[in-house]
């Protein structure tokens, strides 16, 4: 069992190493390398900056609605970035559970419940991808990324909703009859049972613009190097990178993102120097993984209403 748990923790590791190794080996000065992110403009950086939170503001609202009951939109902002944060340093995406926790603790509802709001959100985001996966598609002047099609994205895409509903099936239908879990999956299942269509049609507009703000966040990184983009190529690396969140990798896709989005921006021959997609890349990810880290922090460190200080008086 302990030899188990050791393969699955390092294997994350091994290939986020691997992925950066073979990324970054590729940089054959690294002066120049420092020298093109540090001319970047970085007011596109910093407008790009603004539109995440906004997508995070956007989400807060999502998830009021998922909730139900009367929430302070601005307290769910703070919970998001926490998670957020929380994902971004932990493993295994532990940012999701502890939003259920805190959330739980704050609006005084069962945790399973909590975190069946938590993962319905996560399946909103699954169609999101889908549909921006599909305009990508229709949009694309190219059929093929070297020798494969460029429909293979949406059968990863159906893919991975197809296993989200997969396991979704085995606990409503088998793990309910075991007694033990079934007060938690109860609670659990009553969360999609509450989702009424017109409600998830509402709440799927959110996600329409929150997904839309980041396809527009890849053009302004984009712009902050001076590399002109098509909008279909903008919307394929958003696309790709999305996908790659589901490979294990070390928190905030460290490795994975980054030569995937490479291997795309060469398959399309997007930069017209191609030493500019290391640093292009390297920004790319830092500018979202660095701003909700260190936002998410500040709410986890100071802020007494959610942070570290709750945290400890709801543990006691």
């Amino acid at each position: 069992m302990k030899y188990r748990k050791s393969i699955t923790s390092i294997i994350p590791i091994l290939i986020s190493v691997s992925c950066l190794y073979v990324f970054y080996v590729k940089v054959d000065d690294f002066s120049n390398f420092f020298n093109e992110i540090g001319t970047a403009n970085y007011s596109y950086v910093l407008l790009a900056t603004i539109f995440l939170c906004v997508t995070v503001w956007l989400r807060a609202i999502r998830w009021g609605g998922l909730l139900g009951g009367d929430n302070r939109i601005y307290g769910l902002f703070k919970i998001q970035m926490i998670g957020y944060f929380s994902n971004n340093i932990l493993p295994f995406r532990a940012g999701e559970l502890l939003k259920s926790f805190l959330i739980s603790k704050q609006n005084n509802i069962s945790k399973s419940y909590a975190l069946g709001t938590v993962i319905m959100e996560r399946f909103l985001d699954m169609l999101m991808l889908l549909m921006m996966t599909i305009i990508c598609i229709f949009i694309s002047p190219i059929s093929n990324i070297e020798e494969f099609s460029i429909y293979y994205l949406l059968f990863i895409v159906l893919g991975i909703i197809g296993v989200f509903l997969f396991f979704y099936m085995i606990i409503s239908r088998d793990l309910v009859k075991i007694n033990i879990v079934r007060p938690f999956l109860d609670q659990f299942i009553l969360t999609y049972k509450n989702l009424k269509f017109g409600q998830l049609l509402y709440l799927s507009l959110y996600g329409c613009a929150i997904w839309f703000i980041y396809w527009i966040n890849v053009v302004l990184i984009f712009k902050a190097f001076n590399i002109p983009v098509e909008p279909y190529e903008s919307l394929l690396i958003l696309v790709v990178a999305s996908i790659i969140n589901s490979v294990p990798s070390l928190p905030g896709a460290i490795g994975t993102f980054h030569l995937g989005v490479e291997l795309t921006l060469r398959a399309f021959n997007i930069m017209g120097n191609e030493f500019s997609i290391y640093p292009f890349t390297t920004v790319l990810h830092l500018y979202g993984y660095i701003s909700l880290t260190v936002i998410g922090m500040f709410y986890f460190i100071v802020d007494k209403s959610v942070g570290f200080g709750k945290f400890l008086k709801f543990k006691r």
